[in-house]
């Protein structure tokens, strides 16, 4: 099915040789494999749209050795242009640094429905992308990446003259920012090659040997020309290396008439992309909703003061935003989404937890008697109450008569057994007026 859909969709594509086809569709599959696809607003998440959004980013990736776009874990596909609540307007594609994409089906489509338009949305947010992995320390290609500083320095000075309107091949959108330039130029150079070759040589030729592809190169794969082709032999820098081959021919792949079959991720991964949202949303409604108020009771029970609480609240929601590295590459949730499950959720979770050790796991014990004056008890409304300079001991000890007694005995002493938990926090385990 790949071989059929990508020669009727993707000019790209049809041009490689059969060998290099084999080589493109085994990138695919591994590109599917590894990013989870989202349909949105109904639309329902076909083969169709996985295998040409991720031929795309074999496109545009197709002359590097790492080729996966790491950062990248997931696609957000929806039916048309959409709108973005974080900010506040409407989008045809968008990609965050989180690792999340998110594109309009109408408007991708349409980008591949003509190849010389210089309009391609999913090489554009691909760009991005690439761009973004190489940003946040993803798995980025080596030579993309000596190559693209030579190219922003060449893509600087390129950037004034369109700002300056010296330029009139690049479309206006490309002078917001060097980010912007970048896409566009990814566009330009798949859709428009050799119009670009002969209205920006040198940028041209810094966009090659970045990408180790030439579009204009049909013939040959899109082989890479020689530095000197590019810029001329008398301009020729020679600290530009050449990226041989972008990586051995595959021979084990399904034949063009056959499905394919690959191996699964790890059902943990899988597991993570299916369902990590929801369990984040499940632990913040659970931190929420029942995790406050079981923190309540344990506060009654444990004499530990509200400072300390409330540092250990932070602490563990710092722990929580640890989980970030690990999970960032697989789940669908933007950082500041993913900070409010880190404390909301996971903190609560966490904490409870522990003082749920500390209480019922006592690492000692010890006993101290008090004169009775010094707790200035009473029957307040039918309950026990007591006032103490120590706000921590009075709450607990307020719970533990209440629980225990039913009226104040005349007594001289109080003897108070407290057990120390795991945590290092003492719980009263006994009282008893003398």
């Amino acid at each position: 099915m790949p071989y059929t859909l990508l020669k009727q969709k993707n000019s790209y594509f049809k041009n490689l040789s059969a060998e290099a086809q084999q080589r493109f569709v085994e990138r695919v599959y591994k590109f599917m494999e590894d990013k989870y696809f989202v349909g949105r607003e109904g639309l329902v998440i076909t083969d169709e749209i996985r295998v040409l959004i991720s031929a795309a980013a074999v496109q545009l990736t197709f002359g590097l050795k790492d080729y996966t776009i790491s950062h990248l874990h997931t696609i957000n596909v929806f039916p048309k242009v959409f709108y973005s609540r974080l900010f506040e307007t409407s989008f045809k594609g968008l990609t965050t640094q989180g690792g999340v994409l998110s594109i309009s089906w109408d408007d991708f489509r349409e980008g591949y429905a003509s190849g010389t338009d210089k309009l391609n949305l999913g090489l554009h947010e691909l760009a991005h992308a690439l761009n973004i992995d190489m940003d946040e320390e993803g798995s980025y290609d080596d030579h993309f990446s000596w190559h693209f500083e030579k190219w922003k320095a060449a893509a600087s000075y390129e950037l004034q003259r369109l700002k300056e309107g010296s330029i009139t091949f690049l479309r206006k959108y490309a002078s917001t920012n060097i980010h912007e330039f970048f896409a566009v130029c990814i566009e330009h150079f798949f859709e428009a090659p050799s119009q670009f070759r002969l209205a920006l040589p040198v940028l041209y030729g810094h966009t090659a040997l970045m990408l180790n592809q030439d579009p204009e190169n049909t013939q040959e794969d899109y082989k890479v020309k020689t530095i000197a082709e590019y810029f001329g032999s008398e301009d020729v820098e020679e600290d530009i290396p050449l990226q041989e081959s972008a990586d051995p021919v595959i021979t084990a792949l399904p034949s063009p008439d056959e499905p394919a079959s690959y191996q699964p991720k790890e059902q943990l991964k899988r597991f993570i992309n299916a369902n990590g949202i929801y369990v984040a949303m499940t632990a913040t409604f659970i931190g929420l909703f029942l995790g406050i108020p079981l923190l309540i009771w344990f506060v009654s029970v444990t004499i530990v003061n509200i400072g300390t609480l409330m540092m250990l609240i932070f602490l563990c929601g710092a722990v929580g935003l640890i989980q970030w590295k690990f999970v960032k590459h697989h789940i669908d949730m933007e950082y500041h989404h993913f900070a409010m499950y880190a404390f909301s959720g996971f903190a609560m979770c966490f904490l409870n937890f522990l003082l749920f050790l500390n209480l019922n796991f006592p690492v000692s014990g010890r006993t101290e008697t008090y004169l009775i004056d010094r707790f200035r008890i009473r029957i307040y409304h039918g309950s026990i109450d007591v006032r103490l300079d120590d706000a921590a001991l009075e709450r607990n000890l307020t719970t533990f008569l209440n629980e225990h007694f039913t009226e104040i005995p005349d007594a001289k002493s109080l003897t108070i057994t407290y057990n120390t938990g795991l945590l290092g926090f003492d719980s009263i385990s006994d009282c008893r007026f003398n």
